[in-house]
């Protein structure tokens, strides 16, 4: 008799492909190849890790530092974080409502599972990003999209919540700014949909992986504007620390308990060595860093686009931060997925076909990440010329 196939719960037999992938995957068959490829498709800055903090990660691993941390982080990592939120954005945290996580994916696990029952509903834009509908579904949540359109910056809006949302969607995701568009939720929608989710007895929850990112002014964070919903924060994009794996949640203050308990059970603590670690993020070093390289994530989005929209790709809108171009390829595809392969092999340039961030726009979108230096990102646009014009 053959191996009897094991079960496989339905969840996660829904999940769609993340298309993404098969462009990574031809493209690591070119480079094996021989070939040169330009990776603009994976939301990976090329920065390096700051020196401080793999200076504080390389003591602490000296130090023997690899042990449990209190579920909710180290006290003083937390109080850090909330420092910086002062010093940043002007506004006071209490370091007791932070919860640091193995990442953000894992605060945004925390927030929809304390927030959500089964059965019950979250509502997000669409686009988005597309790992954040199974935080929810994983809970036995279920979602509800709302189709967003250039005219509102691809975010909802206080009236549209109204008129879609059901009794049975209890909660809000908005990302400020968004992946895969680099828009921020316009200031007044902001204020307006906060409100309507306390007036409704509902919950906010406003992703902020990439508001250090932000390259202009006049886009307050969400805390501005009360302090009764979930934010939600990263360590990998701002400090370029992807594979440290470590993210907070500041905790609305009446989800507190809940929250220290479903992480004490799920996660038991975040990873040690990189809290650790961490710790050098604050460092005035370390802000320098920061800014040097939000500077240039800004210089390479001012060139990029404009050469973009010669090139012949429609970008409506201006990103605000992050390091995302969602741009409309419609001049010369209607299936940006089998569009992103042809160009691949073609020039050697990789993207990501929206396709993996909506399922309600023309499947002609595209997402190009600008996480190479200048010069590569040059020699794309060259190869692109090469064969779209």
């Amino acid at each position: 008799m053959g191996d009897k196939t094991p079960a496989i719960s339905r969840r996660v037999a829904e999940i769609p492909p993340f298309y993404v992938m098969d462009i990574v995957r031809r493209a690591q068959r070119l480079e094996a190849a021989g070939r040169d490829v330009i990776h603009l498709e994976v939301g990976e800055p090329d920065f390096a890790t700051p020196p401080d903090v793999l200076a504080a990660g390389t003591a602490a691993l000296a130090m023997g530092r690899t042990r449990y941390t209190e579920s909710q982080g180290l006290p003083e990592l937390r109080r850090a974080i909330a420092t910086r939120y002062q010093q940043t954005q002007g506004v006071q945290v209490d370091p007791d409502r932070i919860q640091v996580t193995a990442g953000a994916s894992g605060a945004l696990l925390l927030a929809t599972a304390v927030s959500l029952d089964p059965g019950e509903g979250l509502l997000m834009a669409d686009p988005g990003y597309p790992c954040n509908p199974w935080f929810a579904k994983t809970v036995g949540a279920s979602v509800h999209r709302l189709t967003t359109t250039v005219a509102t910056a691809f975010h909802p809006t206080r009236m549209q919540c109204e008129a879609e949302a059901t009794e049975h969607d209890r909660a809000l995701l908005l990302a400020h700014p968004a992946n895969p568009t680099g828009l921020a939720v316009p200031s007044r929608a902001l204020v307006e949909m906060l409100a309507w989710c306390t007036e409704t007895q509902r919950t906010a929850i406003v992703d902020e992986i990439y508001f250090d990112l932000l390259f202009n002014p006049g886009h307050p964070g969400s805390l501005h504007f009360g302090s009764a919903h979930w934010v939600i924060g990263s360590f990998s994009k701002t400090f370029n620390m992807t594979g440290w794996r470590l993210g907070w949640a500041i905790v609305p203050e009446g989800a507190v308990e809940a929250t220290t308990k479903l992480a004490q059970h799920l996660f038991i603590s975040p990873p040690s060595v990189a809290q650790y670690a961490a710790l050098g993020c604050f460092t005035e070093d370390t802000a320098r860093l920061v800014r040097q390289r939000r500077a240039e994530l800004a210089a390479r989005r001012d060139q990029l686009v404009p050469a973009l929209k010669a090139l012949g790709f429609a970008v409506p809108v201006f990103p605000d931060g992050a390091f995302y171009v969602f741009a409309d390829a419609c001049r010369w595809t209607s299936d940006s997925r089998a569009w992103c392969l042809e160009i691949l092999d073609a020039t050697g340039v990789a993207m990501t076909p929206g396709v993996d961030f909506s399922d309600r726009l023309s499947p002609t979108w595209i997402r190009i990440a600008y996480t190479q230096p200048w010069d590569r990102l040059e020699d794309a646009l060259n190869r692109l010329a090469g064969v779209l014009r």
